[in-house]
């Protein structure tokens, strides 16, 4: 094991007997004194470690040097005087830790203290077997099984107890916080407060400093005024540590920054996936819903009736909330005299009402739409998604592909009810069109008023109207540069010339607020939802896109009845009411566009309504999280059993092992890489064809080995990120279930196995059991699989056939049944030279035999009935002629070079020496900006170090960085194009922003951090790689031979040939990247590295940016 830890100076002054503090990434975060076991008792007690003892093995000393003993502030540290009376005053182990456990019990009691980790009890449902009652420990729970006081008994505490006595033992755990290796620079904490409960102290005193800060930067402003200072009304900051006021005024500040415009969202969200409504005709309603209040207002009465005071007053109540109140009545405050504002404030109320009245919005909107018609081309091309690999490789040069594509964005035209044409998309010009037209007529200057503040207004709707399905648009984007003193309605004295007042301007700006908040939230969204349909498509990733309602319906219709036809079959009304009391629910379906048709997705992660009156908790519980014990459940026996399950992979991140030992098992027996034969297949409608008897029959099979689990849970302290993360560190917590036959393992075991893929965590146990039996996950499987209802509309359905694609355990479920199916039908590819993969329901099959690569083609052209699978013959592609059947299966190109590049799961291979590269070719079909959506506005410059670190983060694959399995040329061509495919999406980023020096210079230096950033993350993760994996065949700077210089060179590269083609705004930008690459530590590498930037920017240059 490497050396975890380093001797660093200490944060203070010490005092003489402690050694030299300790540094490790996640506890030196909370813990500034950090030392070994050995060195802390040796600087309590004279002696300890030069006395001669018949302990003193080679296994007690590695506990003593690799224990860490930890505090968190020198007084802390002072505290703990081990006694030198070394007496063994108990005679068992368990009466020593029984003893310390009283003393720490009365150390955590008291108002505001945290209970120390060594008395955190399991939970009451686990019947477990209690210790036996010790009456000299009363106040220590005997709720505890293998928890932390469970670690103190093996025999490296008990020959440490014997050396430094009883007293000395019950001060070590009582005072110190103590941790535990588990691997990988790992630890476990073993006693003091909890980990996770120092993150919120921490991040809390993160908050208090902020507070303090802004109160120096008020004095500092203030003292440079003119008379008096003024003390500043900011939140005073408490000193004193576990205060419990500073949790009050922690709320306080929260509380106030709700109601911070800022942090206020628009729920944009409701407008997606939305069913129109239908009057008693069956006639679609155009608009707005019948349930809205302008409706209602305007139900009965004709359009040139005037509406009454209460009318206007009841949408005043509506649009601002706090100018009637919650305690009074609408009738009885007409009849008072009205105060100047609200009477100013009826005028406009009045107007909305009016124009809403006579507004006709199904002509405004078959006007629009015609209109745009005419704008559009009248033979549209089809809806085009992303090509298939052949498609690309054979048909069309990627060139061509960019340009249909261009062409296909810029003239989609409408659906028309008469043709039989496929369903076309709204451009958002058109749905702009239509909405502005509607505001335009609805809210006038007066209103709004001044012309200045209606033309931002309609600029924010078509920002609303074009942004992507995640984004955030909060009320403070909405209200810039908005003018506050237009608005004369909001005057109370409208001839008075004087200067507004602090607080009536500060009720002005409330009610222009809550204006625009009513305008989107309440107004748009449900205009929006009415008139369109809102989804995403399965091409088209975060693009948010628009379809007429009753477009959508009539082509929908045909499809939900051919999954009643094939996949659905209708529920008797009588039992319908006892499926929705079921113990998963009713699920409601929607539907996907996709190229060839729609793809259905069952939203299982929805609260279940169930109506009954039994206030179970259940009934606030979605269907994904009752299923998240199962869930648990099949990942523990995904991992016991990985042998059953052939070539399966959990992710794209399995992907790079196999490889990598599939092209050592071929050099040994070659020499060099043979002829490969590369095959991909698809099983067609996977899910939906699974057969429901089949999968319980595996699941059966799967699950007999153990008849009960048990649940632990745990939280895990990742270290404070790099300063491209802003330092942040991060607080998981985390679940898995256990075999009961594994329960009488100690924690620390479950914890070596949690830390085999982590490095320099921090790992504690929460102590909380709740145990599963096997015939619950089967009951509630069978439940899932047989009896999985859907609601479309208001008919309900059962699934027959397939499960659901929406559920929490789906993707363990598909992989599973397929690995049957591989282990019945293809077990003969697992030979030497050959290779099957699979993920989920993809193959892929790599072989130097060619008599195989035929025969897995012919059995896999045959399907497997008795699975109900049979592959896609559009998604097969092979890498050398072969006819199956009739036909000739489609073959992958090769490149300009001459290389095929096979493409898989998102990576690229190429078929002659196994390397890897990132598929950029499904860049050439769809827009950059199609790929990301952007969570949140706020401080957008200052967050872009850690987005643009977080978005390379995403290509940071060790499958394509590892120097010994890949070319040093590819790994760099694929350090390029991460930056290059990266960067294109900065434009995006800052799109609305003005360009500006420092804007310029935060972007650059923000690039710059990032790179260097991902080359030591990069590096790390493939040297973790390389010990996790035991490859100690390769030395270990062959598996990362690339220079950091030669790697921020290439990233400064492809960073300025991106930002090139947008010189209009990020010129200063490329001119700061420029004088970077000509300094001196690059000398000589431009000249070294202009090939690979060569051909990498030829790869990626036609992409859509």
């Amino acid at each position: 094991m490497t050396a975890p830890i380093c001797d660093r100076a200490p944060a203070t002054t010490q005092q003489r007997t402690s050694p030299p503090t300790l540094h490790h990434k996640t506890l030196s975060a909370y813990y500034p004194y950090i030392y070994t076991l050995s060195k802390f008792i040796s600087s309590r007690l004279e002696g300890f470690e030069s006395q001669p003892h018949a302990s003193n093995t080679t296994t007690f000393s590695t506990f003593l040097r690799t224990t860490l003993c930890a505090f968190r502030n020198e007084d802390e540290l002072n505290r703990v005087e081990l006694d030198k009376d070394r007496r063994v005053i108990f005679p068992t182990q368990q009466e020593a830790i029984d003893k310390a456990l009283s003393h720490v019990a009365k150390a955590s009691s008291g108002p505001g203290k945290v209970q120390n980790l060594l008395l955190l009890r399991t939970s009451s449902k686990l019947h477990i077997q209690d210790l036996p009652i010790n009456m000299s420990r009363p106040s220590v729970p005997n709720q505890t099984i293998q928890g932390p006081a469970g670690s103190f008994r093996s025999s490296e505490w008990q020959v440490l107890r014997s050396r430094i006595g009883d007293k000395s033992f019950s001060q070590l755990l009582l005072g110190t916080s103590l941790f535990s290796p588990v691997g990988n620079n790992c630890y476990l904490q073993l006693s003091g407060i909890p980990l996770y409960e120092l993150y919120e102290d921490d991040h809390r005193r993160i908050f208090e400093s902020k507070i303090e800060l802004n109160r120096k930067r008020k004095r500092g402003a203030e003292k440079n005024k003119k008379g008096k200072r003024k003390r500043p009304k900011s939140i005073t900051v408490i000193q004193a540590e576990g205060n419990p006021e500073i949790l009050d005024q922690v709320k306080i500040k929260e509380k106030r920054d709700d109601r911070n415009p800022s942090n206020i969202n628009i729920m944009r969200q409701r407008m997606f996936y939305g069913r129109p409504y239908w009057n008693k005709q069956g006639v679609l309603s155009y608009g707005l819903p019948p349930s809205h209040i302008l409706n209602s207002l305007k139900c009965g009465k004709k359009s040139h009736d005037a509406p009454s005071d209460v009318d206007c007053l009841s949408l005043l109540d509506d649009i601002f909330p706090q100018l009637v109140g919650n305690n009074r009545d609408i009738s009885s405050f007409i009849t008072e005299k009205l105060p100047k504002r609200a009477a100013g404030m009826i005028g406009i109320a009045r107007e909305i009402i009016v124009r809403h009245n006579r507004l006709e919005y199904e002509r405004i909107m078959k006007q629009c739409l015609k209109r745009m018609d005419r704008v559009s081309s009248k033979t549209p091309p089809p809806y085009r998604g992303t090509a298939t690999p052949a498609q690309s490789n054979n048909q069309t040069s990627p060139r061509d592909v960019v340009r249909s594509e261009r062409s296909a964005g810029l003239n989609i035209a409408t659906y028309e009810e008469k043709t039989h044409n496929p369903l076309i998309p709204k451009t958002h010009r058109q749905v702009c069109w239509f909405v502005t037209t509607i505001v335009r007529s609805l809210f006038s200057t007066q209103i709004m008023g001044s012309q200045h503040n209606l033309d931002i207004l309609l600029a924010n709707v078509r920002k609303f109207i074009t942004a992507k399905q995640f984004e955030t648009i909060s009320l403070h984007s909405l209200s810039q540069n908005l003018r506050i003193n237009d608005f004369r309605w909001l005057h109370e004295d409208i001839g008075s010339g004087q200067r507004v007042v602090r607080g009536e301007m500060k009720k002005r700006k409330e009610l222009v607020l809550s204006l625009i908040h009513w305008i989107f939230e309440c107004f748009l969204v449900p205009l929006i939802k009415n008139s369109f349909y809102v989804t995403e498509t399965a091409t088209t990733k975060y693009e948010t896109v628009y379809y007429s309602q009753k477009d959508w319906n009539k082509a929908v219709r045909p499809h939900y009845q051919k999954l009643q036809d094939s996949l659905l079959e209708e529920i008797d009304k009588n039992k319908i009411e006892a499926a929705r009391r079921g113990v998963l629910g009713v699920s409601t379906a929607r539907l996907i566009p996709k190229p060839t048709g729609f793809r259905p997705i069952v939203n299982l992660g929805r609260k279940i309504e169930m109506p009954d009156m039994t206030n179970s908790k259940r009934k606030s519980w979605s269907a994904n999280q009752i299923l998240g014990n199962v869930h648990k459940v099949l990942t523990s026996e995904k991992d016991r059993q990985k042998s059953r399950l052939g070539g399966a992979l959990f992710g794209t991140n399995e992907i790079f092992p196999p490889l990598q030992k599939l092209k050592c098992d071929l050099t040994k027996i070659h020499g060099n890489l043979p002829q490969l034969y590369f095959i991909k297949t698809d099983i067609k409608a996977a899910f939906d064809s699974i057969k429901q008897d089949k999968m319980l029959e595996m699941l059966e099979d799967m699950l007999r080995q153990s008849s009960e689990y048990r649940v632990i849970l745990y939280s895990v302290l990742l270290p404070p990120g790099h300063i491209a993360y802003q330092g942040t560190s991060k607080r998981l917590f985390k679940s898995r279930a256990i075999p009961t036959e594994d329960v009488s393992l100690t924690f620390a075991d479950h914890a070596k196995e949690i830390a085999a893929s982590m490095r320099n965590v921090t790992i504690v146990d929460m102590v909380r059991r709740h145990s599963v039996t096997t015939q619950e996950c089967l009951d509630l499987l069978r439940t899932h699989i047989k009896d999985n209802v859907w609601q479309v509309g208001k008919q309900y359905f059962r699934q027959k056939t397939g499960i659901s694609q929406g559920s929490k355990v789906s993707t363990l479920l598909c992989t599973m049944f397929y690995s049957y199916l591989e282990n019945e039908h293809l077990s003969w590819t697992r030979r030497e030279g050959s290779l099957l993969l699979r993920y989920i329901d993809d193959f892929l099959f790599i072989t130097d035999n060619y008599n195989l690569a035929r025969r897995f083609v012919d059995v896999m052209s045959r399907g497997f009935p008795e699975y109900g699978a049979r592959i896609s013959v559009d998604k097969t592609l092979l890498s050398f002629e072969y006819e199956t059947g009739k036909q000739l299966a489609p073959v992958c190109g090769a490149n300009e070079q001459g290389d095929v590049d096979f493409p898989y799961c998102g990576f690229l291979i190429r078929t002659g020496t196994l390397d890897i590269m990132p598929d950029y070719t499904r860049l050439l079909n769809y827009s950059i900006k199609q790929s990301f959506a952007r969570r949140s506005t706020r401080k957008q410059g200052s967050s872009f170090l850690t987005w643009y670190s977080r978005q390379l983060e995403n290509r940071n694959h060790v499958a394509l960085l590892d120097t010994a399995h890949n070319g040093l040329g590819t790994v760099m061509m694929n350090v390029f194009i991460n930056f290059a495919v990266t960067t294109m999406k900065v434009p995006h980023y800052f799109k609305g922003m003005d360009s500006s020096a420092n804007l310029n210079r935060l972007i650059f230096a923000s690039m710059l951090c990032s790179s260097e950033y991902t080359f030591y993350a990069g590096r790390a993760r493939v040297l973790h790689h390389v010990r996790t994996k035991d490859c100690k065949n390769l030395d270990k700077k062959e598996h990362f031979s690339l220079k950091k210089e030669e790697f921020i060179l290439l990233a400064i590269t492809a960073m300025s040939h991106v930002l090139k083609r947008k010189a209009s705004r990020f010129k200063g930008v490329v001119d700061l990247l420029e004088a970077e690459a000509k300094k001196r530590v690059y000398r000589g590498l431009a000249e070294k590295l202009a090939v690979v930037c060569d051909k990498g920017w030829d790869a990626v240059k036609d992409a859509m940016y």
